[in-house]
């Protein structure tokens, strides 16, 4: 069986794959992701649906790993996405504009697969850089 370690590796393989099968068959059945600490998807089959979409409006992202470390099963992955916004995001038509955002996801590995994710993404970045928000000063 592969380590906790090893199967977020597998993650971000298949992220950046855009490979929907092979993401699948790392989850659990009853996975539930969370994001700032709410519940955003429940089952395996919603999550790859949620991911399918995140392409299609991004279809060049592509995420660096930073840091990863691993406690009883718990791997922290602290990464960058890079991409553009090339297909319509959160209800907003496509922007064009290219992003770099730094995040991370703890992502809860149960015998060999993804069973819960805790993600924490700069949202406010990410929305500034597509212009659907002013920027700060």
């Amino acid at each position: 069986m592969k380590s906790p370690i090893e199967v977020v590796k597998q993650v971000v393989e298949c992220d950046n794959g855009r490979d929907a099968e092979g993401y699948r068959s790392i989850l659990h059945d009853d996975y539930v992701s969370y994001v700032h600490g709410h519940e955003q998807n429940r089952g395996a089959d919603v999550e790859v649906e949620a991911l399918a979409s995140w392409w299609k409006a991004t279809s060049d992202v592509h995420l660096e790993i930073l840091e990863m470390g691993e406690t009883d099963g718990l791997v922290t992955l602290r990464y960058t996405l890079t991409g553009t916004n090339d297909g319509d995001l959160f209800g907003m038509p496509a922007s064009g504009k290219r992003f770099h955002v730094e995040n991370c996801t703890l992502l809860r590995v149960v015998d060999g697969k993804v069973k819960e994710t805790f993600r924490y993404s700069d949202t406010m970045g990410l929305m500034t850089q597509l212009g659907a928000m002013p920027a700060r000063d």
